[in-house]
């Protein structure tokens, strides 16, 4: 687990002017503490820091060469099996090192785990860059005619290649969806490598290929097995480890597994003090009980949010404005004070169908359902849409269940994802980006649900994936995540529809199969997001703030990208008592503004 940085000279007289190795390894020391080292190979620079998790000796730094330093290697990520790849190695750089030498890309299938990886070999002058199949470590790159660079991070990836211009279909996209995605990021010119693509470089030609795509494969294994089998792969570590505990469905089933083999596990959870509403701690402290684990729960005031805004706004890298990041990134905090390793339920909700735009997806063309909605009219109109209130946020949802009705499926789902529409979006930047945001949201593979093909490829490798890495990794802690083991997930792509979802229960499978390790009530209450109290505190403490110095006319104006009218009047539904989506659309604004104050000297004017 590390950051990893890298240079390809397509014209090695040019090279010296593209060196900047003492910036580049301080921006990724966060990533990578315990060491950092560069190396010239050929006609490749190789950058890394290292978070040393399996084999901290020193006989695993990066980059890893062989005896003749012909062949350098920098890898961020583990390899949960290499024991069985190569029974006599140390770690697993070892080992990929070796297979990478032996094999090339070929060896790619044999892997499991999550990775981004660059291997260089100066006799063939090849370049081969990877990322894993669902994208949970992270890579961007960039070229032009002299180079080609690429980064864990946009920062050091900026520091290689120079300002840039900003790309208006990314900012379009990043204010539909509160993050950025697909291909493109906010940068014009630079690119993410999507999960499953590699970038092979011979002769100076640049050849970019998809080595893995999701398919249905004959799985005889039952879900309990593979997952099992896939939290003991991930408790190999020489460091110590715990699990994140929310008391929801999927951490608890990961954090039960994981004692069965770890009796001392340590569990972490974070909540709320004095917002009851947003806080579920009694539920994971209830599950730690249970299963018997040292449990530690952090209770955030409001001070705490505000104590720690600004390094958080320092570490968001690209813009991001899931809310629950922060809660992330503080819980990352807390956890490093016991832990190196945390293991984590990311990719349940997607594979088993657990989110609420799901079950919305599922029930829109039941007339028992669209009756139902009606019903609730009168009732409904006794509260306002929020996110803040029980009844609030049912107003807010059964609006977007009618909303749905009369559209297509994959419109519904886009429609689901977002949290701006295209009008408020349009209103916001005074123009349409819509043509890229929209291909987003295709799919060419039949034989999977389209449905989590889109959860896999947006809504899991461009939200839920960034947040883990990007706010654990600042803290320099790692994820990891066994529902993403590549034949758990082949295994959920292989179920039928109705194995995770009817008309009255979702993740049905993970239920029936896990039911006996956990305690009865958490599998039937009623599931909550992990969001951050953003209205209260965003229309009472930070309110003066917002209006004077991060969202002022004067700020706003200054750069031409949004319209300040617009801000206005969604400031002022923010303070209303109809405050409805309000708070997101201002936090993503907010996020926004602070990354162009801290990325201001890389964005060409």
């Amino acid at each position: 687990m590390c950051g990893i940085a890298g240079l390809y000279y397509f014209d090695t007289n040019n090279s010296q002017k593209f060196k900047k190795h003492p910036e580049l390894l301080k921006s990724l020391y966060h990533r990578g503490p315990d060491h950092q080292a560069f190396f010239e190979l050929g006609k490749c620079t190789l950058y890394h820091a290292r978070l040393s998790i399996i084999d901290v000796s020193s006989s695993s730094n990066q980059p890893y060469l062989d005896d003749n330093k012909k062949n350098g290697l920098i890898f961020n990520g583990e390899i949960y099996n290499y024991k069985e790849l190569q029974k006599d190695a140390k770690g697993d750089v070892e080992v990929l090192f070796n297979l990478l030498n032996q094999e090339s890309s070929s060896c790619l299938d044999k892997l499991n785990g999550f990775f981004s990886f660059a291997f260089y070999d100066s006799n063939e002058d090849s370049l081969l860059i990877a990322r894993d199949r669902f994208g949970v470590k992270p890579l961007f790159y960039y070229h032009d005619n002299e180079k080609l660079a690429f980064a864990s991070e946009l920062k050091p990836l900026l520091m290689l290649c120079g300002k840039q211009e900003l790309d208006n279909e990314q900012i379009y996209t990043y204010f539909r969806l509160n993050y950025c995605s697909g291909p493109n990021t906010i940068f014009k010119n630079i690119k993410r490598l999507m999960p499953g693509q590699l970038i092979q470089i011979k002769q100076n030609k640049i050849n970019l290929t998809q080595w893995y795509n999701p398919a249905k494969k004959i799985n005889t294994t039952n879900l309990y097995e593979l997952l099992a089998d896939s939290v003991r792969l991930r408790l190999n570590a020489d460091v110590p480890l715990g699990s994140f505990l929310s008391g929801g469905v999927d951490s608890s089933i990961i954090s039960a597994l994981a004692i069965t083999h770890k009796k001392d596990l340590h569990t972490f959870s974070i909540g709320f003090k004095n917002e009851s509403y947003f806080d579920e701690t009694n539920f994971a402290e209830q599950v730690a009980n249970h299963i018997g684990s040292n449990h530690s729960t952090f209770k955030l005031s409001e001070q705490d949010f505000l104590d720690n805004l600004e390094p958080f706004f320092q570490s968001i890298d690209e813009p991001f404005a899931d809310s629950s990041a922060f809660n992330f990134y503080m819980l990352s905090k807390f956890t490093k004070q016991k832990v190196k390793v945390a293991l984590s339920g990311d990719g349940a909700d997607e594979l088993f169908k657990g989110y609420y735009k799901h079950r919305a997806l599922y029930l829109r063309t039941d007339n028992r359902y669209k009756a139902l909605t009606k019903l609730a009219n009168p009732v409904l109109a006794l509260s306002n849409a929020s996110r803040n209130s029980t009844l609030g946020n049912l107003k807010r949802r059964f609006k977007k269940f009618k909303d749905i009705q009369s559209l297509t499926a994959t419109e519904a789902y886009k429609y689901l994802a977002s949290i701006s529409t295209a009008a408020e979006t349009e209103k916001l930047l005074g123009k349409n980006g819509s043509a890229y945001f929209d291909s987003l949201f295709k799919t060419n593979n039949s034989e999977i649900d389209f449905e989590l093909l889109l959860d896999l490829k947006i809504v899991l490798a461009d939200d839920m994936l960034v947040k883990a890495d990007r706010f654990s990794m600042r803290h320099g802690i790692e994820i990891r995540n066994p529902f993403l083991d590549y034949r758990v997930v082949e295994f959920a792509m292989n179920l039928d529809k109705k194995e995770k979802i009817n008309s009255k229960e979702q993740k049905i499978i993970l239920k029936k199969e896990f039911a006996h390790l956990l305690p009865k009530d958490i599998f039937t209450r009623s599931k909550k997001g992990f969001e951050l109290p953003l209205q209260k505190w965003l229309s009472n403490t930070l309110q003066n703030k917002i209006q004077d110095e991060w969202l002022s006319r004067e700020k706003i104006n200054d750069h031409k990208i949004l319209n300040f009218g617009y801000i206005s009047m969604l400031n002022q539904q923010l303070c209303s008592s109809n405050p409805g989506d309000s708070a997101a659309k201002l936090w993503a604004i907010l996020i926004f503004e602070k990354w162009l104050e801290y990325y201001k000297e890389y964005i060409k004017n």
